[in-house]
């Protein structure tokens, strides 16, 4: 019965926020900043008053799980981070004025108190016998009331919906995955220090990272399955409320089919160009000793203008219809008649035509020796070489 009253409460705020208060002619500013917090403290309220449950991991881990917690979240705004150095960096829409930034704590903070409070409640309580069917339900209760109503509603299966559904809808459902584990775990302290720090890091920063939708969604959705997977495995060696490590390893989340999940996804991404990273395979020895034959290497697209003296890109030559890795020698022109001289490492001479800013495919990030072999060969056995 305690659960249909947490599970209404959570159903309603949901519907006043996104049907109500929109429509009772409260001031927008008030109606966010005011009316909505004040909801979530009163959920808050209302289950300080129920019969608490303990969650299932060792009570003197906790502090364990809480570290994961920040980990996870951690790693994820660093890769945020990184990405936004090939990307760009913007200035946060929110207002950092003192009260602005107290406006928005207040906002946060009571939202994610209330929501990770009524998930470790309904966690704790039902997942003794099912967790890994409870933990799916709630994560997607979670998911859906973290979505406004009107993207629910308003959804079409379009390609602007796939990249919402990529950058927002999926990191939004691995994210409260993992928030979900670490309830499970540790309680509600352990969720919030993850949750708590990727909200600090999007509300509470100055500049963010101008990140494309793809990125966003790759970094947002592979690190917290990723931090579910370390989470799991770590509660599986520590968790004493069962009978025996066989039962114990059943309760827990399938890890293998989770990395199986990542690596599908990851390759899916690459291979259909969802990925804005994509590899590219060297057949020739141009670049010898820095880049070899069968070598392949990640290129990140980059606006022209970062691209300096000494970088390794990748272009289209009009000419011969094909792509070419070479690197940076000579910048030439200005902002708006840009162009590039490239050359191979182990050429002796330049390319024949300057590279225009339209050519550049991306710059090389990253180098992986001897992975294209196999794809060479391959090539070459159909080829009848």
């Amino acid at each position: 019965m305690t659960a249909y009253i947490i599970l209404g409460l959570l159903a309603a705020i949901y519907l006043l926020i996104n049907l109500g208060l929109p429509h009772i002619g409260i001031n927008s500013l008030i109606a966010s900043y005011l009316v909505q917090p004040l909801l979530w403290v009163g959920l808050v309220f209302a289950i300080r008053r129920l019969p608490g449950y303990r969650p299932l991991g060792k009570i003197g881990k906790k502090k364990d799980f809480v570290i994961l917690g920040l980990g996870t979240a951690l790693v994820q705004v660093v890769l945020y981070i990184i990405g936004g150095l090939f990307s760009g960096f913007g200035k946060s829409p929110y207002s950092f004025t003192p009260l602005g930034i107290l406006e928005n704590i207040f906002y946060v903070g009571s939202m994610l108190i209330g929501m990770e409070l009524s998930r470790a409640w309904l966690i704790t309580r039902f997942a003794k016998k099912h967790s890994f069917l409870v933990i799916i339900l709630v994560t997607l209760l979670f998911t859906v009331i973290s979505i406004p109503l009107v993207q629910i509603t308003g959804f079409k299966f379009q390609i602007e919906s796939s990249n919402q559904v990529i950058s927002y809808w999926l990191p939004l459902l691995a994210e409260n995955l993992a928030a979900g584990m670490l309830v499970m775990t540790a309680g509600a302290g352990a969720s919030l220090a993850y949750r708590g720090l990727l909200a600090a890091f999007w509300w509470l920063c100055p500049i963010l990272p101008d990140l494309g939708w793809a990125l966003k969604g790759l970094i947002g959705t592979v690190i917290p399955v990723i931090g579910v997977v370390v989470i799991n495995d770590f509660y599986a060696a520590q968790a004493v409320r069962v009978k025996s490590r066989k039962k114990m390893r059943s309760d827990a989340l399938p890890t293998g089919w989770i990395f199986t999940a990542i690596t599908c996804v990851a390759i899916l991404w690459f291979t259909t160009g969802v990925l804005p990273i994509k590899p590219s395979l060297i057949p020739s020895g141009s670049m010898v000793p820095v880049i070899n034959p069968g070598d392949i290497v990640l290129i990140a697209p980059v606006k022209p203008e970062l691209i300096k003296l000494g970088d390794i890109i990748e272009y289209k030559n009009a000419k011969e219809k094909i792509n070419i890795v070479h690197r940076v020698i000579e910048i030439g022109g200005d902002a708006g008649s840009r162009y590039f001289i490239t050359k191979g490492d182990a050429n002796n001479s330049p390319d024949a035509d300057p590279v225009s800013p339209e050519a550049v495919i991306g710059k090389e990030i990253f180098n992986i020796p001897k992975v294209g072999w196999i794809s060479m060969g391959v090539k070459g056995l159909f080829a009848g070489k």
